[in-house]
């Protein structure tokens, strides 16, 4: 089991540097999932009080991370590997 972790690990780390050679610029959603899904597969449950609505930006990325409460740090690596995945086939 231990090394099916490891494998996961490092196909999350090997997306997070593919998705910034995509060869088009992701979404402004595709990008917000992304995001949390990063947070929550890196940093677990979101344990940061929400910023000011007036910082649409950062208020966006934690409502982002925020709705992923309560999934594994597997299968947050899952999604956003999924997702990364199909941004790429969108291009082909």
């Amino acid at each position: 089991m231990a090394s099916d972790k490891n494998t996961l690990n490092e196909r999350f780390d090997a997306h997070c540097s593919l998705v910034k050679i995509l060869p088009t610029r992701p979404s402004d959603n595709d990008l917000l999932y992304l995001y949390g899904m990063y947070k929550q597969a890196r940093d677990g449950d979101c344990n940061t009080i929400e910023p000011s609505s007036l910082n649409i930006k950062e208020n966006s990325k934690w409502k982002s991370w925020k709705n992923n409460q309560g999934i594994t740090s597997s299968v947050a690596m899952a999604f956003y590997i999924a997702r990364v995945n199909e941004l790429f086939m969108k291009v082909k």
